[in-house]
């Protein structure tokens, strides 16, 4: 069963993030220093980062599992409307994740796991929501398995109670939708902003190296190009950091 709070890389998807790192370090080593060997000295940082890249890709799936439980709440909420019980809104959901998002799909995957558990191994259908939303990290899956867990505690109206919570969350999920597009607008406009200045450097190595010359030389250039270094790394971390939103 996956865990979609975290994320571990692949021996392929390693081997990429360090190729590129190291990439990006020769780059930053020969644009402040004219010096590929100071690119050793950022070696601890790629290691360190390591960790950052595999939650920020543990978010994207998680994003990307959000969406497709957006669309299988839609299919669920039409199903029970249409008078079908928990367990056949879960199936038929299932048949369309598949169909929309490809049977590989996490949520398809996820579904169908509920309703081949649900009808070989009889375990209640809230049950499996419940594990389902505590693997996803999702506050949204979460609501969804509490409704359906209390609809059957209580003897609640599923139909009523569920498209009532489903149309809420739903709202919910459209919301968290538009920060997301709004804080990568301001992500790309962050990195176009932290690029500039490392343009104009390089225009200026390429069309005037004599201009900079005293930068590269001697231990007080070498300190300067290190805290500008420093100073726009520390920029991007910051604008990253102001533009994040926990939901």
């Amino acid at each position: 069963m996956t865990d979609y709070t975290v994320y571990a890389l692949s021996a392929e998807e390693r081997r990429k993030y360090y190729a590129v790192s190291v990439l990006i370090l020769l780059a930053m080593a020969l644009l402040f220093y004219r010096n590929a060997l100071a690119a050793v000295f950022g070696l601890p940082f790629i290691r360190a980062m390591e960790k950052r890249w595999a939650a920020r890709k543990a978010e994207k799936r998680r994003e990307a599992l959000l969406d497709g439980f957006r669309d299988a709440l839609y299919s669920l909420s039409t199903s029970i409307s249409a008078g079908r019980q928990l367990p056949e809104a879960v199936r038929w959901a299932a048949v369309q994740a598949g169909e929309t998002a490809g049977p590989a799909s996490d949520i398809a995957v996820e579904l169908f796991r509920i309703a081949s558990l649900y009808d070989e191994a009889h375990t209640e259908i809230e049950t499996l929501l419940q594990d389902f939303a505590r693997r996803s990290g999702l506050e949204e899956i979460r609501q969804f398995a509490d409704v359906c867990d209390i609809c059957r505690k209580t003897g609640a109206d599923l139909e009523k109670v569920a498209l009532t919570g489903a149309e809420l969350i739903l709202d919910r999920i459209h919301f968290r939708r538009e920060v997301r597009m709004l804080t990568a607008q301001k992500k790309l406009d962050t990195m176009l902003l932290v690029a500039l200045p490392l343009l104009i450097l390089l225009f200026l190595n390429a069309c005037a190296p004599a201009y900079l010359a005293v930068l590269y030389r001697g231990a007080a250039g070498r300190l300067i190009m290190t805290v500008c270094l420093l100073t726009v790394f520390g920029a991007l971390a910051l604008s990253l950091r102001m533009i994040e939103v926990t939901m």
